[in-house]
């Protein structure tokens, strides 16, 4: 997510009641542990007055942005760690005071009225919001600077700047990509002329159109599909040199890259996920957008002796860090820790040392993350090659945020010789 959100309304009619929808999503997150999309998505269900829809959204994810910093300053600023439902209206609280659109007086009087509204100590959040209007912290380190200029924490800026260097590191960090939603026209149902006349607005790119959610809902259901920018590069990248062919995905639920690659050539989809209900997940997607995709159980890191020798085009999109979608989705900043790597490049080994089993002589393997640590990326192909003479890498792609404008991406194809 971006750092700072200066799009609150300040004059929003119904504070009070927004407030407490912006607490009650930050509360699912921060407290009972919920994931951002559905937490924001429950809370605005509770809350009736559409028109404050926009600014809760922009707040409950202003927050989010800025969460290294409200946690720094609230380390400061209270002598003691607040209880849990404090430092919840505390965040909100500092976010109004320094960093929305929104007089100092107004943030302060806001945060003090939701901490009566929710139970929390009025007198002591109103002393703490003055005291962090325009505090300055104090840092014991530059790493930690580093981390609250770019709200990343300091085991990941740390990885980071080892892997790029910290000039190129500030960079990606810092990297401001588009709000809006990405959307693309399926294939079978439009054509790029009916797509661009159906827009209403909107910035178009090369596969489809950043849209914001009015624009998105006048369109006819089943004649779009929202895809980032990254996604469909990754699988226009899969089949480089492939007009058709038998394809395994074997991590694809929910099943957007499948369901796009199927509408790319002549291809025969395989999409696997381990998880029964995600299999359900991925054929209603298929249905809805008239995509032809065969589904199946299929635990990625164990062989399957049902697919060995198969495939023209194999797919390992394995699970990973997530690192290189920071600014969309701002779960990776609250739950990733330091000690997942290990565990996540143990997993992709795996996973890719069963995807070489099932390609055909002289089919594609391809190796993808949406992560931008070297560990998950250059380091796995490194070692795969090193134990598997049979393929050659044909080439690597890496997406960046700052130069290819999206989240972070990367693949790597090899070829299967004998």
């Amino acid at each position: 997510m971006q750092s700072n959100r200066k799009d609150v309304n300040k004059n929003n009619d119904n504070g009070l009641s927004a407030d407490r929808a912006l607490y009650n999503a930050l509360r699912m997150v921060f407290i009972e542990g919920s994931y951002c999309a559905p937490a924001i998505t429950r809370a605005l269900k509770g809350f009736k007055n559409l028109r404050s829809h926009p600014f809760v959204t922009s707040a409950f994810y202003g927050v989010l942005d800025n969460n290294v910093r409200l946690e720094k300053l609230i380390s400061e600023l209270c002598e003691k760690r607040p209880d849990k439902n404090s430092t919840v209206v505390l965040k909100i609280g500092m976010y109004y005071c320094n960093y929305a659109d929104m007089p100092s007086y107004a943030a302060v009087n806001r945060g003090v009225e939701l901490a009566k509204a929710v139970g929390a100590c009025s007198g002591f959040i109103n002393a703490v919001l003055k005291k962090s209007i325009g505090y300055t912290p104090k840092f014991n380190s530059e790493l930690e600077k580093f981390s609250y200029t770019y709200n990343t924490p300091q085991w990941l800026c740390k990885q980071i700047i080892l892997d790029y260097g910290e000039v190129k590191a500030a960079a990606i960090l810092g990297a401001v990509l588009p709000q809006k939603t990405h959307i693309r026209p399926v294939r079978n149902r439009i054509t790029q002329d009916e797509f661009k006349s159906a827009v209403d607005g909107g910035e178009f790119t090369e596969y489809g159109c950043y849209v914001d959610r009015a624009a998105q809902d006048k369109l006819e259901a089943g004649t779009y599909a929202v895809q980032s920018m990254s996604s469909i590069r990754a699988v226009n990248t899969y089949i480089k040199g492939f007009s058709g062919g038998d394809v395994l995905d074997l991590c694809a639920a929910p099943g957007g890259k499948s369901v796009y690659l199927s509408e790319l050539g002549d291809f025969k989809i395989t999409a696997c996920d381990v998880y029964p209900h995600k299999l359900d997940l991925m054929r209603g997607y298929a249905k809805k957008l008239g995509a032809k995709i065969d589904v199946a159980l299929n635990d990625a890191t164990v062989l399957n002796q049902d697919f060995i020798g198969k495939f023209d085009i194999v797919i390992a999109d394995c699970p990973c860090s997530g690192t290189g979608t920071l600014k969309t989705k701002p779960d990776i900043l609250l739950n990733r820790k330091a000690e997942d790597i290990a565990e996540l490049t143990e997993l992709q080994t795996k996973i890719l040392d069963a995807a070489a089993q099932y390609c055909r002589l002289g089919g594609v393997l391809c190796y993808s993350t949406c992560s931008i640590l070297k560990a998950e990326n250059e380091a796995i192909v490194e070692r795969f090659a090193a134990t598997h003479t049979n393929y050659n890498l044909i080439d690597t792609t890496k997406l960046l945020p700052d130069t290819d404008k999206c989240d972070g991406f990367y693949i790597a194809r090899f070829l299967r010789g004998k």
